[in-house]
């Protein structure tokens, strides 16, 4: 049984990452044809804009955009009575409720920077230093583009919601809000026409949200998705961050989710994430994400963020998206090489882990991968 396990699980990180080197296969060529293009200092600045652009569409395919309560240096914050937000009395997360408050002012879709304006109001408001945070897979224009759960062809498509809230019931570091946080998304998503749900808390009646049960959600909300379909995933729980151990985030740390059982199997980290949920959205697949927990910022390692700071929200210029500097696309494209070169070289390896035999390959797929 363990090793069909291992084989399985080699299997499917070789599968991806042949997928994976495909798609980014030709950027460091492009990279070098368009350097060579760029004449002055201002061509060659539109040439990096436009390159990051055109790879962070093959890296990252779908549409996917994150709202997050805190910078990847915050933590988050129980709110002790959600009504102070005009939304049902108990506990909940800031982030999830100040989404909500701002999103039920209004009968209509609202412009991007409306949201984060009004997000942030809601915040200082309430007293939270929480900083509202967006970020995503395409540079979006935030002054004239309209939110929506739905996607932009009307949710004519597949819609299909996650929902894992925890509480830690009886550990050190019990929540109070997360439960709450769940059942207000949800009842505001079903709201809005998503009618496929999988919900995971530790409250006794729903899914137990474990490390393992949570990647196969992040695998359930994904399968079968196709172009036009809108997702949505909510985490409300706590996040934390580890040291990082394969080089690609820039200040040393993976930004990591904390399942239910995570003193004995370990925490979720942005790289598993990245691998089971946001590189499986299809091109033309909108996938929106709400993480209400610590150190959440740049947990997706999304290539486009913005910062609903003070300074951010009224400096009087417009409001745009930067180029996330954690967003490390010379690691993605290093890593699928790696595992492609071995693939090339090694044309038995495939044999190999059929009778068992390349354990030591598999973990090596797994832990590069993130699986």
């Amino acid at each position: 049984m363990f090793l069909k396990k291992v084989r399985d699980r080699a299997r499917k990180a070789m599968g991806r990452a042949k997928e994976l080197a495909e798609q980014v296969s030709d950027i460091v060529e492009e990279q070098a044809e368009k350097a060579e293009c760029a004449g002055n200092a201002e061509g060659e600045n539109m040439t990096r804009d436009t390159n990051f652009e055109e790879d962070s569409k093959k890296a990252v395919p779908g549409l996917v955009r994150m709202f997050s309560g805190c910078k990847d240096s915050q933590t988050s914050a129980d709110v002790s009575n959600t009504a102070t937000f005009g939304l049902s009395s108990g506990a909940g997360g800031a982030c999830t409720n100040a989404l909500l408050a701002s999103l039920k002012k209004h009968d209509h879709d609202i412009t991007w920077v409306k949201l984060l304006e009004e997000m942030r109001e809601v915040l200082v408001e309430k007293r939270f230093s929480q900083i509202p945070q967006l970020s995503s897979s395409r540079n979006l224009d935030l002054e004239h583009d309209t939110f929506s759960p739905l996607h932009k062809n009307g949710g004519t498509g597949k819609k299909r919601a996650l929902f894992i809230g925890i509480n830690y019931v009886g550990q050190q570091g019990e929540l109070r809000g997360c439960h709450n946080d769940v059942i207000s998304m949800k009842e505001y998503l079903v709201g809005k026409g998503f009618d496929e749900v999988k919900v995971l808390m530790d409250d006794g009646s729903n899914e137990v949200p474990n490390g393992a049960n949570i990647i196969q959600a992040f695998d359930w909300l994904v399968s079968g998705a196709e172009d036009g379909d809108s997702l949505f995933m909510h985490y409300s729980g706590h996040g934390g961050s580890v040291r990082d151990r394969d080089g690609d985030e820039k200040d040393g740390k993976d930004e990591t989710l904390v399942p239910l059982d995570y003193t004995t199997n370990g925490q979720i980290t942005d790289d598993m994430i990245f691998e089971h949920l946001v590189l499986k959205v299809p091109s033309d697949c909108q996938l929106t994400v709400l993480m209400d927990c610590c150190h959440s910022g740049t947990i997706l390692d999304l290539p486009y963020m913005v910062k609903a700071d003070k300074e951010t929200m009224t400096s009087g210029n417009p409001i745009a998206m930067l180029q996330n500097p954690n967003f490390n696309m010379e690691q993605l494209i290093a890593v699928a090489k790696q595992i492609m070169q071995h693939i090339q070289e090694n044309p038995e390896t495939m044999a190999m882990l059929q009778k068992g035999l390349q354990q030591g390959l598999a973990s090596f797929a797994a832990m590069k991968l993130g699986n």
